[in-house]
């Protein structure tokens, strides 16, 4: 099994580069890496240089897309004490996706001492209290070179990470996609691997080309029910009620979607997970009932969206909306350690 609170660094820390960050990419210079085989599990846990964390074209996760990841955060508290931002719903996910690819799963014990390990070599990495945190991007792929359709036989694990401030600055501006599919039922709509990424770009593309950010998804059948935008979760606040669309399989069960409902209904706010239709958004916001949309992520936190296009016209949106802005605030005071933590969310590192 991975030993890994003795891994050092290879190497000594550069300063972090200046401000902006951005989001993804300033990478840190080192990478966790271990392997795993059906006879030794995963084993040989070690800190690398980040270059060395490397893969041939030959292997399953080139030729048939066998890899997962999650996207976490590490965050510096008003003390300078370090802390990751629930990492176990991270965990848990990563091990869900990993069996759902026919991939070895990873005891979320391991994945939260992993994470553990990476932030401790980039500690100098973490940017100031409220001035952004550290993403850890863990992810992994199938080693064994073949050119034959099956699991592989081997598999790495490997943790990079990049310093990030704000990704969203501005309120979003999405194109309802009835065209192409992200996920159909029985897919893999709410498995993290890179296929579903790749699936999306020729959308996200042609949704810029009409001057929009990203894609809002709709169902497989009726190209008519809301699933998530190109990188959140989605919400849309009618008659005064926050809805988003339901976990059925086909979207990410995104983990600060979780929180997001967690903390609203925490404070009483009505809220739904149950299908939503394009043509009902249409209608309420023809009656004035639809007050605001917004989407959650690990990276965003809580984005606004301005506005919803597609061939029935755009939907323009006050943006940033109340509940946005309060989601927000109320979230990033959790996070970053000035509010109390009632949901136990925030784990020392």
């Amino acid at each position: 099994m991975l030993d890994l609170l003795a891994l050092r660094a290879p190497g000594s820390l550069p300063a972090l580069p200046p401000a902006p960050l951005g989001f993804g990419r300033v990478l840190g210079p080192f990478a966790l890496v271990a392997d795993h085989d059906p006879e030794r599990g995963f084993h040989g846990a070690r800190i690398v240089r980040r270059e060395e964390a490397t893969t041939v074209a030959s292997a399953a996760s080139v030729q048939y897309a066998l890899s997962v990841f999650e996207g976490l955060k590490a965050l510096r508290g008003p003390s300078g004490a370090l802390h990751l931002w629930r990492p176990e719903p991270h965990a848990r996910r990563f091990a869900k996706s990993s069996e759902r690819l026919t991939m070895p799963v990873l005891p979320e014990a391991a994945f939260l001492d992993a994470c553990r390990a990476i932030v401790k070599a980039h500690e100098g990495w973490v940017p100031a209290h409220g001035k952004g945190s550290l993403y850890l991007r863990p992810t992994l792929y199938a080693t064994e070179e073949f050119l034959g359709v099956r699991p592989s036989r081997t598999h790495q694990l490997a943790i990079v990470v990049s310093a990030v401030d704000a990704f969203y600055s501005t309120p979003l501006r999405l194109w309802a996609e009835t065209e192409h599919v992200r996920a159909a039922p029985g897919g893999l709509g709410d498995a993290k691997t890179g296929a579903n990424y790749a699936a999306s770009l020729h959308a996200a593309e042609r949704a810029k080309k009409r001057g929009f950010d990203q894609v809002l998804w709709l169902d497989a059948h009726d190209h008519d029910r809301l699933a998530e935008a190109g990188t959140m979760n989605v919400f849309v606040v009618i008659d005064g009620v926050v809805r988003t669309p339901e976990l059925d399989g086909t979207i990410l069960p995104g983990v600060t979607r979780d929180a997001c409902l967690a903390l609203l209904r925490s404070r009483g706010v009505k809220c739904e997970e149950a299908p939503i239709s394009l043509r009902e958004v249409h209608e309420a916001a023809k009656r004035g009932a639809l007050t605001e949309a917004f989407g959650t992520g690990t990276a965003a936190i809580v984005a606004p969206i301005a506005a919803i296009g597609s061939a029935a016209g755009t939907i323009e949106l006050r943006a940033p909306g109340e509940v946005a802005t309060t989601l927000r605030a109320g979230l990033e005071a959790i996070q970053q350690g000035v509010a109390d933590d009632p949901f136990g969310w925030r784990v020392p590192v």
